[in-house]
């Protein structure tokens, strides 16, 4: 197993399908940044009367939805099941055939989600967590994508049991972490199908499969595998930036494992209440609410090991690896505690959620420039990558902001244009500051993945 310093050495095919689950995951928030800035713009004031209907708003917040918050998290997260599996262990996957058909099942499903959400084509269904198109071409990208990400998942796994049979020594924090991610992603994908079971096809079954309940159980424990990743990304950043372990190895294992405690009972959920109560509903809720305690602790732990005294230590606020992990840890806990102020259904939801989500794509950016290195790449644009993660996160917080002022004056979510009765001043400054927060933050994400791009593409070392 490898030590961590600067970067960790990945050669052979294991290098080859990094590099391509990294430029996938990259490639993936090109269309995603282009559906957030017409999401923006459609709720913006004046500027939203200059746009088309209101049939494609809904269209491109699916787009948005699931290329942003569901397959460039599942593809990040292909990303990092290779890097802490077969680069922290130094080991070839388990089969580089499994690797390379889940990539291509992933990368195919990715553009056939996209397409229909492009051209305008499909009925949008605007549910919570995995929001849908009903088109052809989205069923079967969405299936074909979930085929892919399970089979990296697996071989992920195989190659860590492989590498506890001919090792004695202990798992890499990173890749016990990213185990357990693995972990909780199969769980959720047994919840969409115990979801669809007992709506179709159980002796109970329902008149029509309803998506919002087919999702809503899995999407609760993609947010512990999102999570669990994003603090793995956090650990590594902080090790590579302030060249220590933020913490010890039996104490990080204890905290992921307190996350899966809370994801191993979700499918006796289905068994328990019948999938169209609100029972079965908060049953998720709750697993959530207590499930996420950990984070705070990973929060707690990571803030004391950057900022306790050392002599001579300085910061790389210039680093984007550095200044990536603590806008993340921001942005995150922000998200975190507006939860805490939400009562109704209006914008401080989405202000809540994109401080979460956005936590976990920071991590994933900082983590991101990190793995250049391993593929023998350099930051192509420097500077640029020096600034990118403060205008993102600058821009997050300013949308966030915009969205809870907004919120707290009653505007109300998932609506657009002339239904958000922006009809005093609270409402309108509010909009407007979400409005310019979310131009600045696709800024700051279309900076990011053109240096990516360009640095994947072009910045090979000499």
């Amino acid at each position: 197993m490898q030590e961590l310093t600067g970067h960790i050495k990945i050669d052979g095919k294991r290098s080859r399908l990094l590099y391509a689950w990294l430029l996938l995951s990259v490639s993936t928030l090109i269309f995603a940044g282009i559906f957030a800035l017409l999401i923006a713009l459609a709720r913006t004031p004046l500027i939203q009367n200059l746009l088309p209907g209101k049939d494609y708003f809904y269209i491109a917040l699916v787009g948005h939805v699931i290329l942003a918050f569901v397959i460039w998290f599942l593809a990040f997260m292909g990303t990092l099941w290779v890097f802490t599996s077969s680069g922290f262990l130094n080991r070839e996957p388990f089969s580089i055939m499994i690797g390379w058909a889940s990539f291509f099942l992933t990368a195919i499903g990715a553009i056939l989600i996209t397409i229909p959400a492009i051209m305008g084509r499909g009925i949008p269904l605007i549910i919570n967590y995995v929001p849908i198109i009903e088109h052809p071409l989205f069923y079967i990208g969405l299936i074909l994508s979930g085929i892919g990400v399970l089979f990296t998942i697996v071989n992920a796994l195989l190659t860590v049991l492989q590498a506890k049979r001919t090792s004695k020594e202990a798992l890499p924090i990173e890749t016990f972490g990213m185990a357990l991610a693995g972990v909780a992603v199969l769980i959720a994908f047994l919840c969409i199908g115990l979801s669809y079971y007992f709506q179709a096809l159980s002796a109970d079954r329902k008149a029509f499969v309803d998506f919002e309940r087919l999702f809503w159980g899995a999407g609760h424990i993609l947010q512990f595998a999102n999570t669990m990743a994003m603090v793995t990304a956090w650990i590594i950043l902080a090790r590579l930036t302030i060249n220590k372990y933020p913490l010890g190895n039996g104490l990080a294992k204890i905290l992921y494992l307190l996350y899966i405690i809370f994801v191993l009972p979700a499918p006796l959920i289905y068994f328990i209440y019948d999938i169209a109560s609100q029972a079965h509903k908060d049953a998720f809720t709750e697993l959530m609410r207590w499930g996420m305690g950990p984070s705070g602790v990973f929060i707690i732990v990571i803030l004391i090991a950057i900022f306790s005294k050392k002599e001579g230590r300085r910061f790389s606020w210039s680093d984007p690896g550095f200044s990536s992990l603590l806008m993340s840890i921001s942005i995150f806990t922000l998200g975190g505690l507006t939860a805490f102020t939400i009562s109704g259904v209006n914008v401080k939801i989405p202000a809540h959620y994109h401080g979460a989500v956005g936590g976990v794509t920071i991590a994933f950016m900082g983590i991101a420039y990190r793995m250049l290195p391993s593929l023998k790449r350099e930051i192509y644009y420097k500077r640029l990558g020096s600034i990118q993660p403060y205008l993102y996160g600058l821009g997050l917080l300013l949308f966030m902001l915009g969205m809870f002022l907004a919120g707290s004056h009653g505007v109300q979510r998932k609506v657009y244009g002339s239904d958000q009765v922006l009809d005093n001043i609270g409402k309108f400054i509010g909009m407007g500051i979400m409005g310019i927060g979310g131009l600045v933050a696709i800024a700051g994400g279309a900076s990011f993945v053109w240096n990516m791009l360009v640095s994947l593409i072009k910045g090979e070392k000499k």
